[in-house]
């Protein structure tokens, strides 16, 4: 169970670094990279400052969240936010509370990388016509963001639950 989050996040972010170097040479030497409400362009990179941009933020989440993972074990108890946290930060729960707590971050690791490598191929999509247009569906993407939020704190509450007969 521990290796899945693991490995889907590191394919998630080894796809979103592959998308940005095979992208760059079908992008305009001008790019655009933001776009307002109605999908016009209105902010501008040159192609290797956008790719280097799209290949930094990659970089960064995915050196964030695997950091997160190593250090959470780490963490002093006083600095954990857990329901019920003396139980579950006991002797002998604390590692596998840790490998539960590791394992989501690798789910949320993997969640935002595969997000932000979806806007990056829109938008190089966007570039790809003439005149650039963004055609995001944001009512769908900011619906299925919340939909999975609330489901992670669904799941962290009932995995951290009261324990029987516990206090």
């Amino acid at each position: 169970m521990q290796h899945l989050p693991r490995l889907l996040f590191f394919t998630a972010t080894f796809t979103a670094l592959a998308l940005a170097a095979g992208q760059y040479s079908s992008l305009p030497a001008r790019v655009a990279t933001h776009f307002g409400s109605d999908g016009q362009p209105n902010g501008w990179l040159s192609r290797d400052a956008h790719t280097l941009g799209q290949l930094g933020i990659s970089l960064f989440v995915g050196g964030l969240f695997f950091a997160l993972t190593r250090y959470l074990p780490r963490v002093p108890e006083r600095f954990v936010n857990l329901p019920h946290r003396d139980y579950w930060l006991a002797a002998k729960r604390r590692a596998e509370t840790f490998a539960w707590l590791g394992a989501m971050l690798f789910w949320l690791g993997t969640l935002l990388q595969s997000f932000l490598a979806y806007v990056f191929h829109e938008v190089w999509r966007a570039n790809l016509i003439t005149p650039p247009a963004l055609r995001l569906n944001s009512l769908w993407l900011q619906l299925s963001l919340f939909i999975v939020t609330v489901g992670l704190v669904i799941t962290l509450l009932f995995r951290f639950r009261r324990p029987e007969g516990g206090r």
